[in-house]
């Protein structure tokens, strides 16, 4: 099985994915696929007495068909009670896996050619209301001396407070007013970072599907940055990473913070503004949505937004698509365009 894994993993990190067949999968994607697939292949071991392996279906091809696919999709939906989303989510993982094991010769056919997948609407995406975000922006006008977590604070934390507190304002505005994600965020070099006394920009070195982008910086990332920025030099650090660990290692150096750490921290400041209490649960992919709000709240356009944010047209259409409410201000505003008026224009009248 580790074999057959290996070799899966391989491949998606120097061939293009499936249904993006010019591009290759990101780290976290391969990761993802390869979770779902060692899934599938321990359940294939658990149903059918015996560990599929490359060398097994060059013995037997056809031992993996839609039936067998389908039969997987259902145990996950009536065993495991999954919901739509990670039904999907592990088709396209076979989907992905099945395309390697064709590109290999170690089958001829499609087996997930066929798949009945279950539908759903999409909801939108969630991010933080006006009231939500004041909260979240305000828990960061003073350092954090008490802990929220089960993390302990260490003598060393606690006398770095003032520095952090800088640091991960820096790092939650980058998150709201820029929109990076993660990964993004924790690939960040200082030299990414061009701060003017008028404007700013912050640029992606490698983006969602190897993409690069230059994104302009609001004022208050430019605040934010700066104030950290200072705060870096001042302690020293001895490399280009952005945002840092506090604690400098062995040898010295600050270690660059991981994507871990950075959501651990956005959690803790959700958490401090009492936005867990409310029901919401604050991630750097809440922040990100927030963002795509923000833009189109304030009337830019779906394919600025896109390239602000490094998405495609379709996906920016569907983080920012407009409420009800919205619509029917848009409705309101048509309603002064009318140079014909018909009764006394009273709604309620039939």
């Amino acid at each position: 099985m580790a074999t057959t894994l290996d070799n899966f993993g391989q491949f998606l990190l120097t061939k293009p994915s499936p249904g993006r067949r010019n591009k290759k999968a990101s780290a976290q994607t391969v990761r993802g696929y390869l979770a779902d697939v060692s899934a599938f292949l321990a359940w294939w071991q658990q149903s059918e007495g015996y560990e599929l392996t490359e060398d097994s279906l060059r013995a037997d091809p056809y031992a993996i068909n839609l039936k067998v696919l389908q039969d997987y999709l259902g145990w996950l939906e009536v065993v495991r009670k999954c919901g739509v989303a990670t039904i999907l989510r592990h088709a396209a993982s076979l989907r992905a896996f099945t395309f390697y094991l064709q590109d290999a010769k170690v089958i001829q056919h499609d087996p997930s050619r066929g798949l009945d997948l279950p539908t759903s609407q999409r909801a939108d995406p969630k991010g933080l209301s006006d009231a939500q975000r004041a909260r979240f922006e305000a828990v960061f006008q003073s350092p954090w001396l008490d802990k929220t977590t089960k993390r302990k604070r260490l003598p060393e934390q606690l006398e770095n407070a003032e520095t952090r507190l800088l640091r991960d304002r820096a790092m939650a505005f980058v998150m709201l007013y820029a929109g990076p994600r993660v990964e993004e965020v924790a690939a960040l070099d200082v030299a990414d970072i061009e701060i003017n006394a008028r404007s700013g920009s912050l640029y992606i070195r490698k983006g969602k599907g190897n993409k690069e982008r230059t994104t302009p910086l609001a004022l208050p990332v430019r605040e934010a940055l700066s104030t950290w920025l200072e705060a870096r030099t001042k302690i020293g650090v001895p490399h280009g990473a952005l945002f840092v660990q506090l604690r400098s290692s062995t040898q010295g150096e600050y270690l660059r913070l991981g994507d871990r750490s950075i959501q651990n921290i956005i959690s803790e400041a959700g958490v401090r503004a009492g936005l867990e209490k409310l029901g919401v649960s604050v991630t750097p992919h809440v922040l990100r949505h927030t963002c795509a709000y923000m833009l189109r709240a304030a009337g830019v356009q779906p394919e600025v937004r896109a390239r602000f944010l490094g998405h495609s047209l379709e996906t920016a259409m569907r983080y920012g698509a407009p409420k009800m409410q919205e619509m029917e201000r848009a409705a309101d505003i048509l309603d002064k365009f009318a140079t014909v008026k018909f009764g006394d224009g009273s709604k309620n009248k039939p």
